[in-house]
């Protein structure tokens, strides 16, 4: 994902805070990922490098982090809505 793209992914207020806290939530292996390409912007070269695993690790990782906080979001946006 570029920075473009990510950074656009903030742009409604809180979202950030809320990727945030819903990333603390994370089993510890999908949050590492997470904080590392997401809230630092790291490559996936590097995260595969400081975190010792394959890059194809890393993507596993990402996208189920990814996955669940945008799951968590929703439900959290649903619960509003009722």
């Amino acid at each position: 994902m570029s920075v473009r793209k990510t950074a656009a992914r903030w742009e409604r207020p809180g979202a950030f805070q809320h990727a945030i806290l819903r990333a603390l939530e994370l089993p510890r292996p999908h949050r590492d990922v997470f904080f590392l390409k997401d809230i630092q912007g790291h490559t996936l070269q590097e995260i595969a490098a400081i975190l010792g695993i394959t890059t194809d690790t890393v993507r596993v990782r990402l996208r189920r982090a990814r996955r669940a906080i945008g799951q968590l979001g929703d439900s959290i946006a649903m619960g509003r809505a009722l």
